[in-house]
């Protein structure tokens, strides 16, 4: 058998290009995946008549679709570092997308005389928008940056449905779980409406959503020729550029600039809205059936901002920075950092074996408090490594890493100690992205105030007078930032109106209200103090 192709068939050959699509076992997801591959690149080299050469692309759409989206579950759960294992299950998805293409691309040129084929242009050109805009989808999905000549093969796949006069014709679409239709625009916009949605900012559920409410809302929005008199807010793309949507006021205004018009997508995020505070099901409203209340809304609220606002100004502006931060990991280490001493249980519940009284005793004279605080860090094993700070601004800072690390992920807490302070800060991981270069690049949120480290237990049923205190934060109110005072607790602890014992120089309870913060190992809750704990 020729090793060029394993599928021993003639590419050429549409029923026989039709016999193996029908003949591939899904649950050998590799091995599909392969022959998939082999036969769009067969078909490429040796292609068949047009008009059966797009009978075969379209046949094979379905399983490529279902094996593609099986094949990046395997990095969908966190950010794919280079040189990962999957790396290359990465690069095979991208391939094969692009592949998918420039096949349809080629469709449309060898048919040029073809007039069956030319009156399927508009569908030609959909479906070559649309897999260029997966390959975009996957470094978005894997968190990584976006090799060079992406966002070019969009733009010129997108702006040759423009010069056909096609770009807003829909087409069929089996594929389109919304509406089962979809013009070249619409698929544009679908991407477009991705890139500034924050994808490196979503955890691998909210990811999910995005992707299918960015095809859902698409046919609400219009890719206008840029207004001259349109203002420094809107979002525009040059097509002839290699990058996406940035604010039309950094661009130099010619014939191939593009807005993004959502005027229309206002309202329909509103009457989404607004059904969802009336109780119908996020899956009746084309949200999918996974999504679940409130983080359904709380989502499309998040995105109202980027898209229908267009390119509203940053609260906190960022300026340049330089400099080393010193960052630490998990409740255990922060809480050493932020406090400077080791955590100990408060003295009401804590209960010393025989070999620690003998300890304590042993060595009473041999402790030594001016001890250097990262050496003791370092003999209990917490982790603090050094990151770059490419900028900053009042809410937060973006930092660099290069060269492997400890594992990080979206909405993570972290403890910072930037580079001209003193003391640490608590962090929230707001996005983050592996650059083509290797180094992590990470978007952190300060969480307002000074933290002060407590020890804290859950009160109620179910939990005993001499339960065990764990570590936590308290975070002072901050009038000015128009911030109630907060505590910062370990993932699953919050429930409304649930009691909490907190130990500083005194002992309190309090009634946790509402959460401020939802990261993926701690909560920050608004609480009210009820009083001191007997």
């Amino acid at each position: 058998m020729n090793t060029q192709n394993p599928t021993g068939i003639d590419f050429r050959d549409k029923q026989q290009c039709l016999a193996l699509i029908d003949s591939l076992p899904l649950t050998k997801l590799d091995h599909v995946h392969g022959t998939l591959t082999t036969l769009v690149r067969g078909m490429h080299a040796t292609p068949p008549a047009p008009r059966a050469y797009l009978d075969v692309l379209e046949l094979a759409r379905p399983s490529l679709d279902f094996v593609q989206g099986e094949l990046a579950s395997r990095y969908a759960q966190t950010a794919l570092p280079p040189g990962s294992p999957d790396e290359l299950t990465l690069r095979r998805i991208v391939t094969l997308w692009q592949a998918m293409a420039r096949a349809y691309a080629q469709v449309a040129q060898l048919g040029g005389e073809d007039t069956q084929v030319q009156s399927r242009l508009a569908l030609i050109c959909q479906r070559c928008v649309h897999y260029s805009g997966k390959a975009i989808v996957e470094y978005f999905r894997a968190r990584r940056e976006l090799p060079k000549g992406l966002w070019s093969d969009l733009h010129g796949y997108y702006a040759t449905a423009e010069e056909w006069r096609i770009a807003q014709v829909e087409v069929e679409d089996p594929l389109n779980d919304w509406q089962r239709r979809q013009s070249c625009a619409q698929a544009y916009a679908e991407i477009l409406l991705l890139d500034v949605g924050n994808p490196y900012g979503r955890g691998p559920r909210e990811f999910g959503w995005l992707v299918g409410w960015c095809r859902r809302f698409a046919p609400f929005t219009d890719v206008l020729e840029a207004d001259p008199v349109s203002g420094d807010r809107s979002y525009g793309v040059d097509l002839w550029s290699d990058r996406g949507l940035v604010p039309l006021a950094v661009l130099q205004r010619s014939a191939h600039l593009r807005q993004l018009a959502t005027v229309r997508l206002s309202a329909e995020m509103h009457g989404v809205l607004d059904k969802l505070k009336r109780n119908t099901a996020p899956g009746q409203l084309g949200l999918g059936e996974d999504c679940t209340e409130p983080a359904c809304s709380r989502l499309l609220v998040s995105l109202y901002r980027p898209w229908c606002l267009a390119a509203s100004p940053r609260r906190f502006q960022r300026r340049a920075a330089s400099g080393t931060a010193q960052v630490c990991y998990g409740f255990e280490a922060i809480h050493f950092h932020v406090g400077g001493e080791e955590f100990e249980q408060p003295e009401h519940v804590r209960v010393y074996s025989r070999e620690e009284v003998e300890a304590i005793w042993t060595f009473r004279n041999q402790i030594d408090p001016t001890h250097h605080l990262y050496v003791r860090a370092a003999q209990i094993g917490y982790t603090m490594e050094n990151w770059a700070v490419a900028d900053e601004s009042a809410g937060g800072f973006r930092l660099l890493r290069f060269g492997t690390g400890v594992r990080v992920e979206h909405g993570q807490l972290l403890g910072l100690r930037p580079p001209d302070g003193e003391r640490y800060l608590l962090c929230q991981v707001s996005w983050l992205q592996y650059l083509e270069s290797g180094a992590l690049m990470i978007g952190v949120h300060v969480l307002p105030g000074a933290p002060q480290p407590i020890a804290a237990r859950q009160k109620g049923l179910g939990f005993s007078p001499s339960e065990k205190y764990s570590r936590a934060f308290l975070l002072p109110a901050m009038p000015a930032l128009e911030q109630e005072p907060t505590v910062v607790l370990p993932k699953g602890w919050f429930q409304p109106e649930r009691l909490i014992e907190i130990q500083t120089d005194r002992r309190v309870e309090v009634k946790l209200i509402e959460a401020v913060n939802a990261g993926t190992d701690f909560d920050r809750v608004r609480y009210s103090q009820l009083n001191s704990a007997p």
